[in-house]
């Protein structure tokens, strides 16, 4: 049944459509006539969607309940592990060529449940010779490298490549080529409003896989900015991975980034990062997930704000869609209080697709 709303619409359509249909008409019945047979046809087409078009409306939702302690402090919180609702089409032009649109926003269930902030918006198009894409999306730095050690149910995740490496980048165009197991990411983004006339962030990385065994490498040169945009340094990165996925379902991956800080006026310095993550599954439905972090920014003395810690996880895989964990995480900083936390989360995933 259609609504009234979409019943005008239509008609306010025919009657655009019709405006020289009706000059010649003979008589007001005529024009009445012609406008009801247009209505129906617009009716009967429905939605036009190109042939060969796949589409997905996919989302996770992931809440946990935890208590933190940080120095002599204590609170128990609702906290959210990266949420997310998003949409996906592809449509198969021809001789390998496919056009690629995706959009996913983030779904803050710890303030609000507010929606809205996008993670990915693109287009790409993907041909025999490689894809290209433009709009936010993700970097190869987190693509190649980080996504191997990001494995565990937090927001934070990895805990030392957090603190200041790409997750998603935004005005960033892309491509990507995959050839006999390895794969070639490069990316330049570019704000003319933000810095000079040059790309603000240029990242290049290419992986490896074979079986269960994934090797990669990324760099990352990227400009920094002031609060009026404008150009007072650079961070160069480069960071490396290996991740092995053993056919008993033991998982072993470690993560490593070297990176260069240079701003004008300041003395230079040099950090890194490193993440190992170790998961395990056991009576079926369990898993055991282990990781290692170490945080260096390079600063020397007490404004430094370097830090190490740990993560141990329990996972109970419910259903195929469904997981539950229990966390125990520590982040222990040089010149900080330690952070703890007990967690308590929920990750509800959905897929749901249609063909064309």
């Amino acid at each position: 049944m259609m609504t009234m709303n979409t019943k005008m619409t239509l008609i306010a359509g025919a009657v655009a459509a019709l405006s020289f249909n009706a000059l010649a008409a003979d008589s007001l019945e005529e024009q009445v006539r012609v406008l009801s047979e247009r209505v129906q046809q617009l009716e009967q087409q429905g939605p036009q969607v190109a042939e060969g078009t796949t589409f997905n409306l996919y989302g996770s939702l992931r809440p946990t309940f935890n208590y933190l302690e940080s120095g002599d402090d204590s609170k128990w919180d609702v906290h959210d592990a990266l949420s997310r609702v998003g949409i996906k089409a592809t449509t198969e032009l021809s001789n390998g060529w496919v056009a690629i649109a995706q959009g996913e926003w983030s779904v803050d269930i710890s303030h609000n449940g507010d929606f809205g902030k996008a993670r990915r918006a693109y287009v790409a198009l993907a041909t025999p010779y490689g894809q290209l894409g433009i709009g936010k999306q993700r970097p190869a730095q987190y693509t190649l490298v980080a996504e191997y050690v990001d494995i565990f149910n937090h927001g934070n995740s990895p805990f030392a490549y957090d603190a200041e490496s790409p997750f998603f980048v935004d005005n960033f165009v892309t491509y990507k080529l995959e050839k006999m197991g390895f794969t070639l990411m490069a990316g330049a983004q570019i704000s003319g409003d933000k810095g000079d006339d040059n790309a603000d962030l240029v990242n290049v990385g290419l992986g490896y896989d074979l079986d269960g065994l994934h090797l990669g490498l990324g760099y990352v040169a990227a400009d920094r900015l002031d609060g009026s945009n404008q150009v007072i340094g650079d961070d160069n990165t480069l960071g490396g991975v290996v991740a092995y996925s053993f056919d008993n379902g033991l998982y072993l991956a470690a993560a490593y980034q070297d990176k260069d800080y240079n701003l004008d006026g300041a003395a230079d310095r040099s950090g890194s990062t490193l993440d190992t993550a170790l998961a395990y599954p056991f009576a079926d439905h369990y898993r055991v997930k282990l990781g290692y972090f170490i945080f260096d920014d390079g600063v020397k003395g007490i404004s430094s704000n370097d830090y190490d810690g740990y993560n141990t996880t329990l996972e109970w895989q419910a259903a195929s869609n469904l997981r539950l964990h229990v966390e125990y995480l520590v982040k222990d900083f040089d010149n900080a209080d330690k952070d703890s936390s007990i967690a308590v989360g929920m990750r509800y995933d959905f897929d749901m697709g249609w063909n064309f």
